[in-house]
């Protein structure tokens, strides 16, 4: 399980990039560029991180230096989760860009409210883990990353 928590923080970055290089190479104008690289990050994001708290809950935990707290941890991944399936309803129904951009404004909330809170933790804990002084920078950068492509999709 804990190689598995590992693994995982690899595989978000690695896919975030080759979801960024195949909006740029697939990708006619703003939307359709933007079309598969939003949804691909939310899926990936919020998917890995559901599976992440659900399954892997003491792993994750250890990983980043918090104690285990299942309750929270459940209600955590079962939000990413409802993004995550949101996602999938955006795709599968056609709901456009304007769907697309509300769920990935959510996941970026998300994320950077869930940045701030580690930020804290390392500074008021002093959780000096790694992976925990990664998350603020990690999220500035998939802000950097999709909000420019999803505000030109916006744009047309």
């Amino acid at each position: 399980m804990k190689q598995l928590a590992v693994l995982l923080e690899w595989l978000r970055p690695v896919g975030i990039a080759a979801a960024y290089f195949c909006a740029q190479f697939f990708g006619t104008d703003a939307v359709s560029t933007f079309h598969i690289l939003g949804p691909a990050v939310v899926l990936l994001m919020c998917g890995s991180v559901a599976f992440e708290s659900l399954v892997l809950g003491a792993a994750a935990s250890e990983k980043i230096g918090y104690q285990p707290d299942r309750a929270y941890q459940v209600q955590s991944g079962l939000n990413n989760l409802a993004t995550a399936v949101a996602m999938l309803l955006a795709l599968a129904l056609h709901w456009g860009s304007r769907a697309e951009a509300a769920l990935v404004t959510v996941m970026l909330l998300f994320f950077t409210f869930s940045a701030l809170n580690h930020l804290l933790t390392a500074l008021r804990a002093h959780n000096l883990k790694p992976v925990n002084l990664l998350r603020p920078l990690l999220a500035l950068l998939l802000i950097g990353v999709l909000l420019p492509p999803m505000l030109a999709a916006l744009r047309q």
